[in-house]
């Protein structure tokens, strides 16, 4: 059985060598690793190092901590490539008081679906403490035609019921979903049909249980592709080949 990560941080803000980090990854049961942006930095070092392997694809974008408003777009604009499958991670995080404004925030975080839309690329996103001004955005019928992933999905049954009403709105699932305390996302995840669900690791963070307290890896993703396929009284088989025909039909990789 082969694994798909769609969220994962191999940068030399990590590892000494991301490119030799990744290679190790791939021998352990992983077909794709989509690398996801989060500053002007890392989108540049991520796109040199997909390059490297046919295995790696890039996903660039400005997260909402650094976001700079209407100057986030321009960036991506100004570095896509071909190659790129997505814009992410993009957002709004209202979590630190030291972030850029929610004014500011929301221009980058429009600035940037503008390039997917654009592209036509799907937007994957971040959005902590903010679920609802984010769906303000996002479910605005011009964006009817693009797709929206949530990156590590935080959303309840109340919040999912609402989303699940629109069809061009998917769910990554994190490891946060195996912790002890997720009660609320397991629940939500349970009434999202397989064909809207990804799995993702995050790494380094958010490691899964077993391996909760390690640095995160990609390979590790595969204890939330079986804690998910448990939860939805479903073979983890099954999981992992509706997950591959997801991610053609929503990033065409």
């Amino acid at each position: 059985m082969e694994y798909i990560d769609i969220h994962t941080h191999p940068f030399k803000e990590y590892y000494d060598n991301p490119h030799e980090e990744v290679k190790k990854w791939k021998e352990m049961n992983m077909q794709y690793l989509f690398v996801n942006g989060t500053s002007k930095e890392d989108c540049i070092e991520l796109l040199d190092l997909c390059k490297k392997e046919n295995y790696l694809f890039p996903i660039i974008g400005i997260h909402p901590t650094l976001s700079e408003g209407k100057k986030d777009g321009k960036f991506l604009a100004s570095i896509i490539t071909k190659d790129v499958i997505g814009i992410g991670e993009v957002g709004l995080d209202y979590h630190y008081d030291d972030s850029p404004s929610k004014e500011i925030q929301k221009e980058g975080f429009i600035s940037q679906i503008e390039v997917a839309k654009k592209y036509n690329i799907p937007v994957v996103m971040h959005i902590r403490d903010a679920l609802e001004d984010a769906y303000e955005i996002i479910s605005n019928e011009k964006y009817n035609d693009m797709k929206f992933v949530f990156h590590s999905y935080s959303g309840d049954v109340t919040f999912t019921e609402k989303c699940l009403k629109h069809p061009n709105f998917y769910y990554s699932i994190s490891g946060v979903v195996t912790f002890k305390n997720a009660k609320s996302l397991q629940n939500a995840v349970k009434i999202i049909p397989i064909d809207y669900i990804f799995c993702e690791t995050d790494t380094p963070y958010l490691a899964p249980v077993p391996m909760r307290g390690f640095d995160n890896i990609s390979p590790y993703v595969s204890y939330t592709y079986q804690y998910i396929a448990k939860l939805k009284n479903i073979s983890e088989q099954e999981l992992v080949n509706q997950i591959k025909v997801n991610v053609k039909k929503v990033f065409g990789v």
